[in-house]
């Protein structure tokens, strides 16, 4: 009789044989399409790709089910469950297919069809890793798999917690995070917005502050502002100290669900992953919100488990509150997760009287906060970023239609959409949203984590402590992805996701670490397999903490040179214009000046006048926004402004040329080198 590893190889064996038949079947069809619709846009290649797994998937069951597996505990949801899978390995295959068509070809110089191919390869082989693990599991199981998914046991720990292990956690994320803002010490985007906000409001200017960008992490960061830091450090430590609290909500989250094991794996996920790292340290209001969120899902989670448990009471309603004011469509997602909470503690006979608590909390310090923004802007700062939601275009889709929706100044006051308008649009934008999604998600995940959380219920039957627990984390965990592409998606609001992902996967990594090791025969290897699992997940994630950092850095470092040029020749109080969505605020930030976004024009000779009438002399040009989201501008990159001067020109390898232009004396007279886009600093005489 074989042994349970070599009846595994030998599955795995037969597997890979149909799996190689499959990606052949998928080649041919994704290429066949290919040269017989010669689609242009994102639609088609997603439509082929769909095809081609779908002819493979009914193949791959035919084969799978006769052949594969010889061992099945069959039964008469078979054929359902091989479509739950077969449906997920299509959304791994489409959405890996789908990053690697727009990403590779920033890495390497591909023709269309090596392209389409090489993508076509790895949607195949992550869908092959995943569709093998959730036939085996989950459709073809074993008698053997079938027991051990009815015995095996996560639940919830019991005894004090482990604090000298959250302290080492703690320990290594902030050597991490400290390592990443030492490779890529960068300001950009939304960050520079709050920065803005915050130093204002700190320093009683509160009326220069553009409301729009007001949130509680505002509040925070001009808090910390007042300790007589600077705005650069002040951005770094409002993002960098939710980040790191972070961690502590989810290690005791995951203790509660799955024990200690899987709390260590989850603490080190959170720690470690590059996307949670770099947010922690840019300034983003990201690991604020977050931190708050998992307060509130730990607290949710608790008083279902536990009664009368008063602080998870009040971690809800602080962390909700939290939640809500940086985000504020949260509200919907608070509402369920309250919902949820009550329905679960009525059926348990909890004190419901307790659940005043966090209503007090919560209503305490949305009124608190209004107060505020009451008496600073005269508007609560509340739900402003809906006018999104009555855009025709948003960047993430559209970036010229959206810089010259949002940038272009007309004249015209438009009134405000219907709602029957909205719905339309929304309708129209959710398509493209839905293909964004799937196309960002592999690269703000980085892990094959969400394998092993998906794995999850498919391993353990028996998990968490009482019927219900893990329904707070799974609502929070699903809510991006069920909401944002509604509306507008950015991948950075796609962390609620990730953050599931990781419990939900550190909890899976265990009990495939206990499944291996159960098939081992001497116990050291076994002890091997049961840790090797985890580690493996969380050893991936290494390599790529200083790839991104250094990616960063290529990325948007360029702006500290430019910000330093302007710091050095701009005159004090000198207004300064130029490139929107984050560019000139980035450059400017660093030299100590808010910078505002130009107006969108497709003549040159229009941005002299624009100068001159907004009062802001100094203009700069980003050929990356340029040819993203103004390409009838990039001539004048070579031609030259009507009735403006180039003040300084450089350029940089990712993002192309920079060019700083200015009105006729206003920085005095400029020496240039020969070339316009010289990496040389000009010299600026008084």
């Amino acid at each position: 009789m074989k042994q349970p590893l070599q009846r595994l190889a030998s599955q795995l064996t037969r597997f890979s044989l149909v799996g190689v038949a499959n990606t052949g079947i998928d080649f041919l069809v994704t290429n066949l399409l290919f040269l017989a619709f010669r689609p242009a846009g994102m639609l088609g290649l997603t439509l082929i790709s769909v095809v081609a797994c779908l002819v493979a998937a009914t193949n791959s069951y035919l084969v799978n089910s006769r052949w594969t597996v010889t061992d099945q505990a069959g039964d008469s949801g078979q054929i359902r469950r091989f479509v739950v899978f077969a449906a997920l390995g299509l959304a791994v295959n489409t959405a890996v297919f789908l990053f690697l068509v727009r990403y590779l070809p920033l890495l390497v110089t591909l023709d269309p069809m090596s392209n389409l191919n090489l993508a076509t390869l790895g949607g195949v082989v992550c869908a092959m890793a995943f569709t093998f693990l959730g036939y085996r599991f989950g459709v073809f199981y074993s008698a053997a798999v079938a027991g051990f998914r009815r015995d095996c046991r996560l639940q919830a720990a019991d005894g004090p917690v482990a604090w000298r292990q959250l302290w080492a956690i703690l320990v290594l994320a902030l050597a991490a995070r400290l390592l990443f803002v030492a490779i890529a010490p960068v300001a950009y985007g939304d960050a520079v917005s709050y920065a803005w906000v915050a130093w204002f409001t700190a320093h009683g200017e509160w009326q220069l502050a553009d409301p729009f960008w007001h949130s509680l992490f505002d509040f925070w960061q001009a808090g910390l502002l007042l300790t007589g830091i600077g705005q650069y450090p002040a951005l770094v430590l409002a993002s960098l100290l939710p980040g790191l609290l972070l961690i502590v909500p989810a290690y005791l989250l995951t203790r509660r669900l799955y024990g200690n094991p899987a709390a260590l794996i989850a603490g080190l996920f959170v720690a470690l992953h590059p996307r949670l790292v770099e947010y922690a340290v840019n300034g983003y209001a990201e690991s604020f919100y977050l931190c708050a969120a998992m307060w509130a899902v730990w607290g949710i989670t608790t008083v279902i488990q536990e009664r009368g448990h008063r602080a998870a009471w009040a971690a809800i309603g602080l962390g909700a509150a939290g939640y809500f004011l940086v985000r504020n469509e949260a509200v919907l997602l608070i509402g369920l997760l309250g919902a949820v909470a009550l329905l679960l503690a009525a059926r348990r006979r909890l004190d419901l009287r307790l659940a005043g608590t966090p209503l007090a909390l919560f209503a305490t310090c949305v009124l608190a906060y209004t107060a505020a923004s009451e008496a600073l802007w005269d508007q609560s700062g509340l739900f402003s970023k809906s006018s999104n939601l009555g855009k025709q275009h948003v960047e993430t889709l559209d970036i010229a239609a959206a810089a010259r929706e949002t940038y272009g100044g007309s004249a015209v006051e438009q009134a405000p959409p219907s709602l029957a308008e909205r719905l339309a649009t929304l309708a129209v934008r959710w398509p493209a949203n839905l293909m964004y999604t799937a196309e960002r998600l592999p690269g703000m995940l980085l892990s094959p984590v969400i394998i092993l959380a998906i794995l999850l219920p498919l391993l353990v039957a028996r998990r968490g402590r009482v019927p219900g627990d893990e329904l707070p984390l799974l609502a929070f965990s699903l809510w991006p992805l069920a909401f944002y592409p509604l509306i507008q998606l950015e991948p950075r609001l796609l962390f609620p996701t990730l953050i599931g992902a990781g419990i939900f996967g550190a909890a899976g990594a265990v009990a495939a670490g206990r499944l291996v090791a159960g098939a081992l025969q001497r116990a050291s290897t076994r002890r091997l397999a049961e840790h090797g699992v985890p580690a493996l997940v969380l050893l991936l994630l290494l390599p790529l903490l200083p790839a991104l950092a250094w990616n960063s850095e290529q990325s948007r470092g360029f702006h500290r040179e430019v910000g330093a040029w302007l710091e050095a020749h701009v005159p004090s109080g000198t207004g300064i214009a130029g490139d929107g969505y984050g560019y000139v605020s980035s450059s400017s930030f660093w030299a100590g000046v808010k910078g505002e976004p130009r107006l969108w024009t497709e003549h040159a000779a229009a941005l002299a006048k624009a100068a001159r009438e907004r009062g802001e002399p100094v203009l700069v040009l980003y050929e990356e926004y340029l040819r993203n989201a103004n390409p009838q501008l990039l001539p004048a990159m070579d031609d030259g402004v009507p009735g403006m001067q180039l003040a300084a020109g450089f350029e940089f390898p990712r993002v192309g040329r920079v060019q700083i232009w200015s009105l006729d004396g206003a920085l005095g007279s400029v020496a240039m080198a020969n070339t316009p886009h010289s990496n040389n600093t000009p010299e600026i005489t008084p």
